[in-house]
């Protein structure tokens, strides 16, 4: 069932745009439980969640990367360093085919 989120505006600094996802029934459900518990407050804030723990996931992934770049001890080349990004970005199905 598609889950709409929100209309365009301004909150908190943030731009906010109206967004239609289809989710299969289990993470349906699931949403729908964690709001209902009170683990917040509807499913866009959920969603909203969702993606920016990913987004800091990803930062921080970067940054490890970064670091081990510039570090003279890390056994990694760029090469290696590149690969590793690029897995980052792929998609999950991607990733163990």
């Amino acid at each position: 069932m598609p889950i709409s989120l929100l209309l365009r505006m301004q909150l908190k600094g943030y731009n906010f745009f109206r967004m239609e996802i289809t989710l299969p029934a289990e993470l349906e459900a699931y949403v729908d439980q964690c709001v209902r518990e009170g683990v917040c407050v509807s499913a866009a804030e959920f969603i909203q969640d969702a993606i920016r723990r990913k987004m800091e996931g990803d930062a921080w992934m970067e940054g490890k990367v970064l670091e081990a770049e510039q570090s003279a001890l890390s056994p990694l080349t760029r090469e290696d360093l590149e690969s590793v990004r690029r897995l980052i970005h792929q998609p999950r199905d991607a990733r163990t085919s």
